[in-house]
């Protein structure tokens, strides 16, 4: 089930971006200076099928992806590049969003629910755009919140280091 789960979460999250590329841009790459430095209990590496990092939490079943899109997503707003990533999941709803200065430049933070092949998850995204790059950072739970996965991807967040 659970690998069921991040593969359709994974694949969702590159569908979702991947239909926002104009057919005249050249295809995105990946950043090969982001650096991400995340080590946290109970928290492992998996791997990372279509993004550039992946961890999951082996006894709940949380997942961390984070990936970047380097030449691509420039014109829409942080805002609507979130919606967009979230677009194929079932039952999506919003439960709060807010701009906020990170590196000294504008994130966008999301939180939502939504169904995965019928289970109940919870959504967390930050995304955010540096030197024509394009950046999401999401954790997914297949439960209700649990406190533990969102220190946890807080200190995904902290950990995180652009060259």
């Amino acid at each position: 089930m659970f690998t069921r789960l991040l593969s359709l979460a994974i694949a969702m999250i590159l569908t979702g971006c991947s239909m926002l590329l104009p057919a005249a841009n050249p295809k995105a790459s990946k950043d090969k200076k982001l650096l991400v430095n995340f080590i946290h209990p109970g928290w492992n590496t998996t791997d990372p099928r279509e993004s550039d990092h992946a961890w999951v939490q082996e006894k709940r079943g949380d997942v961390i992806v984070v990936n970047s899109f380097c030449g691509a997503f420039q014109a829409l707003s942080l805002e609507a590049l979130a919606l967009k990533t979230f677009q194929g999941y079932q039952e999506f709803k919003p439960l709060g969003k807010h701009s906020l200065d990170w590196y000294g430049r504008e994130a966008f933070e999301m939180e939502a629910e939504a169904r995965v092949d019928g289970v109940k998850v919870l959504l967390h995204l930050r995304n955010y755009r540096r030197d024509h790059c394009y950046y999401d950072f999401v954790l997914i739970s297949p439960r209700d919140q649990n406190h533990d996965s969102l220190l946890a991807f807080e200190a995904l967040l902290k950990g995180v280091q652009f060259k």
